[in-house]
């Protein structure tokens, strides 16, 4: 979690992030101003994904 702190941190953008039990992990990503989504949470949501996807 503390990469994906990282990335929003340099992104100024601060995901919603739940950890529960031992092993789960739910990152929500909006944009509360805008009221939805916007390229700013696909942006991010690509790079979390990069970081990850190699641990599948």
């Amino acid at each position: 979690m503390n990469k994906v702190g990282e990335l929003a941190e340099a992104a100024d953008h601060h995901p919603d992030i739940l950890i529960h039990g031992w092993n789960k992990v739910k990152i929500s990503l909006s944009t509360h101003s805008a009221g939805g989504l916007t390229a700013k949470d696909f942006s991010l949501a690509g790079q979390v994904d990069e970081e990850f996807l190699s641990f599948e």
